[in-house]
């Protein structure tokens, strides 16, 4: 697998796997918006305002990882790569140049809640998910490097 930072190249891909994993992963959350409408905020919002990174396997998209500040904004993988290490190492690669990063997840997203709290994260707050475009129960996690 290699981790580089994310290029506009990378949109079209990125977009994809953000949509088919969260299918994938929470078949229960209401889809929202339309693939164009994906691929526009990835463009207009995502790529402008955080730092990305893509994984490749064989030269294929197979996941991403994106952040702001402390805030891990995203990490999906396609699902056909699911427990492989890819989002260990995504989630590596941002933590190996932070002191301290948090993130929201679905209370209902147990999966992710699990795969986060065994790489460091702790459950901080729980919200009833207003403040969350899906208004779904949300939970924000937090890590920091030991030192």
């Amino acid at each position: 697998m290699i981790v580089t930072k994310a290029a506009t190249s990378d949109l079209a891909p990125i977009a994809r796997i953000h949509r088919h994993a969260r299918q994938q992963s929470m078949p229960w959350l209401p889809d929202l918006h339309t693939a164009d409408e994906d691929y526009w905020f990835f463009e207009t919002i995502v790529f402008v305002n955080e730092t990305v990174f893509i994984a490749n396997i064989n030269k294929k998209a197979v996941g991403f990882i994106s952040y702001k500040g402390d805030w891990l904004n995203h990490l999906y993988i396609d699902p056909q790569h699911w427990c492989q290490g890819v989002g260990t190492g995504l989630l590596e690669t941002v933590k190996a140049s932070s002191n301290r990063l948090q993130l929201r997840t679905f209370q209902q997203n147990q999966t992710a809640r699990n795969f986060y709290k065994t790489r460091g994260f702790v459950e901080r707050e729980f919200t009833n998910g207003q403040d969350c475009e899906e208004k779904l129960p949300d939970v924000r996690m937090e890590w920091c490097k030991t030192l």
